[in-house]
């Protein structure tokens, strides 16, 4: 059977971040506590043996770990979850504030054992560090060396205004060779999300599924007949072999079960023809890993 690959999650065997844990699920930020996990993950943390499970029940074969800072810090967990399950986990390195002018070479340190390129979130970043640019000269230097390398841009832009897409089109144009994958469709269906997820498609990358059946709101309901329609677009755009399909485990388990992430795309989405959907499911995403992998 074509491989299952859950091409955006996140674990934390302690949450260092913004999100301050308290109980069953629950988190506090910025002076308010709302719940961020599913009551079920007490204490509150995503151990990557959870995740696991999750993977083996619903059939997942491998999964790609993604960083935020709404969880801190996690590259020494993620590399040590690539070592002990090299056949189930892939990952991505993290920055945090991205201020430090060794962050190039710390970069060139992740990508060489073992993560497969860098994932920015840009809300949480701005928050570490107002000043951040796209095209910043200290920014400049770590996508420089990502074409250096050969080696991805994945992000997350949910929210950015056209300034923002602008800035990065004009910084990865100047530098050339970075490949890009735009998370959760540029933020589909809210604001400027076409525009946002088409920077992908101009700089040779992909569009990642990741909680696009829960950015609809609160009344979305499986089979999430609107995600469906974002995925036609994305399909349309893109083709089957540049949209990966991701959970956005474990906060979208609030609101979906684990298997109800795959199957509005497996099950559903009559659109698609079966080769279309081995290939968001699992395909497109086996491809980036061999590209990508040393």
């Amino acid at each position: 059977m074509p491989p299952i690959v859950d091409a955006h999650a996140h674990i934390a065997r302690e949450m260092t971040g913004f999100r301050r844990p308290t109980r069953h699920g629950r988190a506090i930020d910025e002076g308010r506590e709302a719940q961020f996990f599913p009551p079920s993950f007490d204490p509150v943390a995503s151990p990557p043996e959870t995740l696991l499970a999750y993977m083996d029940q619903a059939g997942v074969d491998r999964t790609f770990l993604v960083q935020h800072h709404l969880y801190g810090d996690q590259n020494a967990l993620v590399l040590a979850t690539l070592k002990q399950w090299p056949d189930r986990f892939s990952g991505f390195a993290y920055l945090g504030p991205m201020t430090d002018p060794g962050d190039p070479d710390r970069l060139a340190r992740l990508l060489g054992e073992g993560m497969i390129g860098l994932k920015i979130e840009l809300p949480s970043t701005r928050r570490l560090n107002a000043a951040f640019r796209w095209d910043g000269a200290g920014e400049m230097r770590l996508w420089e060396c990502l074409a250096r390398l050969g080696r991805p841009l994945w992000i997350d832009i949910n929210g950015c205004n056209g300034e923002d897409v602008t800035a990065l089109d004009r910084a990865l144009t100047s530098v050339g060779g970075v490949r890009l994958m735009v998370c959760h469709v540029g933020g589909a269906p809210q604001g400027i999300w076409r525009e946002r997820a088409l920077l992908a498609k101009k700089f040779d990358g992909w569009t990642d599924l990741a909680a696009v059946p829960l950015l609809s709101g609160p009344e979305a309901e499986y089979p999430y007949p609107e995600a469906q329609e974002i995925v036609r677009w994305a399909v349309e755009q893109f083709g089957a072999d540049r949209v990966l399909w991701g959970s956005d485990y474990p906060p979208t388990l609030n609101s979906s079960t684990y298997r109800q992430l795959i199957d509005f795309v497996r099950r559903h989405c009559p659109f698609l023809t079966p080769a279309q959907k081995d290939q968001i499911l699992g395909g497109a995403a086996e491809a980036v890993r061999r590209a990508f992998t040393s």
